[in-house]
């Protein structure tokens, strides 16, 4: 990410309270001048943060499903977009949550920004009990969300593990690469979690509350694992989880070990309490050892919306099974298993591989390689046989294999 103007930055002492700050007063005459404390409040004078980033690059930039650059979370401000405060922090949570609280109380109804400086971040997991890295910051209903960044680009700062963001509201964070550890966002509302590398993004509607108003933006899953839990997970545990959007997303399987009873999806709603209005959009899904996706009894209104889910032996062509892992002794997975649901289940522009069950609420322009087609209430299902048979080859031209520099050619900060 450019430098921005340094008369628009103020800079967060990592132990001072919340009101103590560095502001930069540097003239262009001296503006590589060692930032001092500053007197009186910041000016807010509005900055970008740097030229337009060019047009994404390389294989991914022309991926039909998952991440191509070309998403972007909403209601947040582009590093290209003039700030009206812009804040950085050092590379800790607790720094971070009090540039989070500074911006928020100073940009109500304009654009501010954190940028964290290169580091390392600790984790203490990505259970929903776990001790949060990060809660009860941020404003709900904003104009613009808080947009939280590296200060050096995507993937310049380090993770020691996995962590939990709770209670959050009106914050996107954006390029920041957790894997191998993973992300649970609990009991946050207005939040995304944008251009990330990471083993497992899970959403939770807790104890804390609900979780409502979430976008997973172009977050990455990359390589298989070999466990009894699922990849993803968006559950409910005494609140209810509302309005998740997964969007150009790339999800790889889980496989569980050889002889494990354990049942692993790709992707599980599940709960005591409803999980509504769930959107898969411009993402692609491979199917773990039971299925790709599985929706709960009670969630509502999830869309499949121009999403490829891969399953039935498909998958194998870019995640073949390791010797210590189940070789699929129940049968392949379904792409989809809604087994038992009625009307929770819609698709349009989208293509799925592999067995789809349940009867669906709506379907639009949507492709299966089977032919014993799923019923809908509303539109259905087209069969195209010869999805059995694609191989690495079709999966690369329209799912690139998302590597770390092919990454970086399209997350450009």
């Amino acid at each position: 990410m450019a430098q921005p103007s340094r008369r628009a930055v103020v800079s967060l002492l990592l132990a001072a309270p919340a009101a103590a700050l560095l502001g930069c007063t540097a003239t262009a005459a001296d503006a590589n001048a060692t930032v001092r404390a500053a007197t009186s409040t910041p000016t807010g004078a509005t900055a970008s943060l740097g030229s337009p980033a060019g047009l994404p690059q390389g294989p991914l930039a022309n991926a039909g499903f998952g991440p191509n650059g070309s998403h972007w979370p909403s209601r947040t401000p582009r590093p290209s977009d003039r700030f009206d405060l812009v804040v950085e922090a050092e590379c800790n949570w607790g720094a971070i949550g009090k540039a989070i609280a500074y911006v928020t109380e100073r940009t109500t109804e304009g654009k501010g920004a954190v940028l964290v400086k290169p580091g390392t971040l600790p984790g203490n997991g990505a259970g929903s009990s776990s001790t949060p890295v990060l809660q009860l910051v941020g404003q709900a209903d904003r104009s613009y969300r808080v947009l939280v960044a590296p200060r050096d680009g995507s993937g310049s700062v380090t993770h020691t593990g996995s962590l939990r963001i709770d209670r959050v509201k009106g914050v996107s964070f954006v390029g920041f690469w957790p894997f191998p550890n993973s992300v649970v966002l609990t009991s946050v509302e207005d939040v995304a979690w944008a251009w990330s590398k990471g083993q497992a993004f899970n959403v939770t509607a807790g104890k804390g509350g609900p979780a409502r108003r979430i976008e997973l933006v172009e977050c990455v899953t990359p390589e298989l694992k070999i466990t009894e839990s699922d990849a993803w997970a968006f559950r409910t545990a005494g609140s209810a989880l509302e309005d998740v959007a997964v969007v150009g997303c790339y999800v790889a399987p889980s496989y569980k070990p050889a002889g494990s009873a354990a049942h692993c999806d790709t992707l599980q709603l599940s709960g005591d309490k409803p999980q509504t209005t769930v959107t898969v959009r411009d993402s692609v899904i491979f199917a773990s050892t039971n299925a790709a996706f599985i929706p709960s009894a009670i969630a509502a209104g999830v869309m499949f919306d121009h999403s490829l889910v891969v399953g039935g032996d498909r998958m194998l062509q870019r995640f073949p099974v390791p010797p210590e892992a189940n070789a699929f002794t129940s049968g392949f997975p379904s792409a989809v298993n809604g087994s038992g649901t009625v009307g929770i289940l819609s698709a349009r522009n989208s293509t799925f591989i592999g067995p789809v069950r349940g009867e669906w609420a709506t379907v639009e322009s949507t492709t299966v390689s089977g032919s014993n087609l799923a019923r809908s209430a509303t539109g259905g299902f087209t069969s195209d046989p010869s999805l059995s048979s694609i191989d690495a080859t079709w999966l690369e031209k329209v799912t690139p294999v998302p590597t770390d520099e092919r990454l970086r050619a399209v997350w450009a900060l």
